[in-house]
C-alpha cells in the first residue's frame, strides 16, 4: 500500500465536491487534473487505472487521484454504479511513502513523546477499505452541505475537508499502529482483540451481545467484560452500540429508509429503544440528525 503524506500546518484548500450516479452503464473518462481527487465508493464497481495501476473500487472504499497524474477507467460499471468525490489542493509538497516508510514513522513518534514534527501530517492512502467508513461518509455530507449552503467564508470547507482527511488518516495510522508495536508484533492478547473487533464489525448490524462474542470465542463471559473494558476503555455494550449508531447516522444520510426500518436493519427489535439510544449517544433524535444536513449535489457526468 501506498500512501501520500501532506502537511497540514495551514487547511488544505477545498475545490469542489459532489455525489455522482450513473444513469447508465458507464466508464471514467481518460483525463490529467492539477488536483488532488478523494473518491468514495458507494454502490457497485468503479474500475480506474492510475500510474499503470488498476482499482477496482467497491462501495466502503477509498481512492486517491494524484495531481497531473493520468488517470482513467478500464472497465464499464453498471448503471447502478455510484461514488462520492472531492478535489483539493495543498500549498506544500506531498510525498509518496511505502508501508514501511509510514510504519518507521510511526515508529519514530511512538517511541519519542517529544518528537512532535509527525503531528502537523496526514497520511492518506491512495486505496484503502477504512475500517470505520461511516464517519469518513458523515463528515463528507456535511462538507456538502456547507458547500449548499453559501456560507460567505470558504474557511469552513476548507478545515472541515482537511477534518475528513485527518479521520481517514487516523484511521488508517491506528490500524498500523495496531499490528507494529515496538517489535512490529502483537502479543497474543491484541492478536485476540484485533479479531474480535473485526468480528463484532462484521456483525454489528444483527443482534449480538456480550454472549454471542464470548461463544465465539471461548470466553467466560464475565472474563471477556473485564478483558474488554481494560483495553477498550469501555464495556463491550456500549462499543457495539456506538458501532450500531454509526451506521445508523450513515443510513440517515444516504437512504430513504424510515426510522424503523433503519433500527430493524441494525438488528434492533424494538424501534422506541433505538430512537431513545441514538438520542443518548447523539444528544439529537434520528429524525432531527436526518434533517440536520439535507442538501445534497448530484452528477451524472
Amino acid at each position: 500500500m501506498e500512501f501520500v503524506k501532506i502537511n497540514i500546518d495551514r487547511p488544505l484548500s477545498f475545490v469542489s465536491a459532489g455525489s455522482f450516479v450513473a444513469d447508465g452503464p458507464w466508464i471514467h473518462q481518460k483525463r490529467t487534473i492539477t488536483s488532488f481527487e478523494l473518491i468514495i465508493g458507494v454502490r457497485d464497481t468503479v474500475s480506474i487505472e492510475q500510474n499503470q495501476q488498476r482499482y477496482s473500487l467497491n462501495p466502503k472504499q477509498t481512492l486517491l487521484i494524484l495531481p497531473n497524474h493520468s488517470h482513467h477507467g478500464y472497465d464499464w460499471s453498471s448503471k447502478n454504479c455510484s461514488f462520492h468525490w472531492f478535489h483539493f489542493h495543498c500549498e506544500s509538497d506531498y510525498e509518496i511513502l511505502e508501508e514501511k516508510d509510514v510504519i518507521a514513522d510511526l515508529h519514530v513518534l511512538d517511541n519519542n513523546p517529544y518528537y512532535h514534527r509527525l503531528a502537523g501530517y496526514v497520511y492518506i492512502p491512495i486505496f484503502s477499505s477504512p475500517p470505520e467508513i461511516e464517519r469518513v461518509n458523515i463528515l463528507f455530507h456535511q462538507l456538502l452541505h456547507m458547500m449548499e449552503s453559501n456560507y460567505y467564508t470558504r474557511h469552513g470547507m476548507d478545515y472541515l475537508l482537511t477534518l475528513l482527511l485527518i479521520e481517514l488518516s487516523e484511521q488508517m495510522l491506528s490500524y498500523y499502529k495496531s499490528i507494529s508495536f515496538s517489535d512490529g508484533e502483537m502479543d497474543a492478547a491484541n492478536k485476540k482483540l484485533m479479531k474480535m473487533l473485526e468480528w463484532i464489525r462484521i456483525h454489528s448490524t444483527e443482534d449480538i451481545s456480550v454472549q454471542d462474542v464470548a461463544e465465539q470465542f471461548t470466553y467466560n463471559k464475565d472474563y471477556l467484560t473485564r478483558f474488554f473494558k481494560k483495553h477498550m476503555g469501555m464495556s463491550m455494550q456500549e462499543y457495539i452500540h456506538s458501532l450500531k449508531i454509526s451506521k445508523a447516522k450513515d443510513m440517515l444520510y444516504q437512504s430513504s429508509l424510515s426510522i424503523k426500518e433503519i433500527a430493524y436493519a441494525l438488528g434492533f427489535q424494538d424501534e422506541k429503544y433505538f430512537m431513545k439510544l441514538f438520542k443518548r449517544l447523539e444528544d439529537l433524535t434520528p429524525t432531527e440528525f436526518r434533517r440536520a444536513y439535507y442538501r445534497t449535489h448530484l452528477n451524472n457526468k
